[in-house]
This record gives structure tokens, C-alpha cells and sequence, in this order.
């Protein structure tokens, strides 16, 4: 009878109760979607608190149309939206110069040059977050985040620890209608919303990915992209209302 329950409540419209199946098996408190709640007024205050992050992410957008983002000219973008969404500290001094082997953008290139080479990658640069098979591309989805976010000599964080959350800011750099961001304040609000365990893995990456993808198809995806201005990315609009829903929650906490 419970599990009936579950499925009937899980499956509703925004604004329904839902229960929540949490990592170990239990069953959460019945509450609404905490990431949609108020959405419109999260993406206003984003759009307050976060201009540096909008300003940068429009132009890396503007640039990637038309544009191979596998293409070495692509790459001061990619390392440019890094910067601004704060991963600058784990990057190292040198970071643009692709021709000096230690440098940020050298160590980028190569792991980009082995996504192409080991995964699908290309196709899903077609893809957006409603449309594509998440079940059909799960090994090249976990493949390409355990590439970019692998420790080490040669990862990508300066001093050899996990890169996750870099991981995820690239691939949405490479298709930003696809690939989510996934921060400290998106693992918060995955976690309140729908039970998500507060870890990084390619596993639990695809799993927020899926619940994105609910929680957007639950809005209603026209309504959903009325959500922001023109043209913003569907996984954009998300990670807005994950920030905001994260940063409140983080917030609350502390007072």
C-alpha cells in the first residue's frame, strides 16, 4: 500500500506532496518540491545576487554557437567560466597557455582529447536534458565525468585532489542544454528535495540528473523556460533555482 502511495504522489503535478525514498531505503517526510517552490522569485534573486555568473555565462554561451566546443579556440572560455564560478584557486598560475605542459589549459586539452576518443561525447552535444536516453548513454556520461573529475598528477585540480564539481561546470560548458551544474549548494538542494546522498560520484551525477529532468517535465517545460529571459540554457535555469534553494537552505541553518 505504501509503495502504491509512493508511485501516485511521486508522479504528481508541481505543488503536489510527495514522499521521498531516501539513499537507505527510508521513507521522508511528505513535502512539496523545494527546488520549484517559489521558482520565479529564486531566479529573480539569482539574477540580483549572481550578475558576474550571468554576465560570463551569456558570453560563453554566445561563443560556443556554431561553434566545435571540442575546438582548442574554445578552451579560454571554458577556463574563463571557470574562473568566474569560483574554481579559480584549484586551477594553478598558469592556466591559458595550452603549449606549456603544466599549465590548466595543456592538462584540459588532453582530457578533453581522451572524452572524444573514449565516449559518445560527440553525440550528445545534440542532446538536451528532455530529450535525451539517460539509461542508453549512462557509460558516456560517467566516463566523461570521471575523466574531468579524476585525481592526480595529471587531473585537473593543482594540487591533485577530485575536480567534481569542475567536472560538472565543464560538460555544462560543452552542452549547456544538457549537463547540470552540480555545486555544494545543488547537493543541498538535491538532498532536500529528493534524498540525494551529499557525495560526488559519476553515479550520483546522473541520478540529479534524472530528478532535473522531473522536476522540469513536473513545471512543464514551456512554462519552465518562461522562467528566465530568452535563449537561457534549460540546465541554466535549473542550476539557478539549485543555487538559490541550496544557498536558503545553507542559510537557514546558520541562524
Amino acid at each position: 500500500m505504501l509503495g502504491s502511495q509512493f508511485a501516485f504522489l511521486q508522479a504528481g503535478t508541481h505543488g503536489i506532496v510527495r514522499l521521498l525514498r531516501f539513499s537507505d531505503g527510508k521513507i521522508g517526510d511528505i513535502l512539496g518540491n523545494v527546488i520549484l517552490e517559489g521558482a520565479k522569485g529564486k531566479i529573480d534573486k539569482f539574477d540580483k545576487i549572481g550578475l558576474h555568473y550571468n554576465i560570463v555565462a551569456d558570453q560563453i554561451y554566445k561563443e560556443r554557437l556554431g561553434r566545435d566546443p571540442f575546438d582548442e579556440s574554445f578552451l579560454p572560455y571554458i577556463i574563463a567560466g571557470l574562473i568566474s564560478f569560483d574554481l579559480g584557486r584549484m586551477m594553478g598560475t598558469e592556466r591559458y597557455d595550452v603549449k606549456r605542459s603544466k599549465s590548466f589549459a595543456s592538462r584540459l586539452k588532453c582530457k578533453l582529447q581522451r572524452i572524444q576518443k573514449e565516449t559518445r561525447i560527440k553525440q550528445l552535444l545534440s542532446f538536451s536534458l528532455t530529450q535525451i536516453d539517460l539509461e542508453l548513454y549512462k557509460d558516456d556520461i560517467d566516463q566523461a565525468y570521471n575523466i574531468l573529475s579524476a585525481p592526480g598528477r595529471y587531473g585537473l585540480h593543482n594540487k591533485g585532489k577530485f575536480f567534481h564539481v569542475g567536472a560538472t561546470k565543464i560538460l555544462h560548458f560543452l552542452n549547456p542544454n544538457l549537463f547540470i551544474i552540480v555545486d555544494s549548494n545543488a547537493i543541498r538542494a538535491f538532498q532536500k528535495a529528493h534524498g540525494v546522498r551529499p557525495k560526488h560520484s559519476a553515479e550520483l551525477y546522473r541520478e540529479r540528473m534524472k530528478h532535473a529532468r522531473s522536476d522540469i517535465m513536473e513545471h512543464g517545460l514551456k512554462n519552465f523556460v518562461a522562467l528566465d529571459k530568452p535563449g537561457v540554457p534549460i540546465t541554466r535555469i535549473y542550476d539557478k533555482l539549485t543555487f538559490v534553494t541550496g544557498y536558503e537552505s545553507r542559510k537557514s541553518k546558520h541562524t
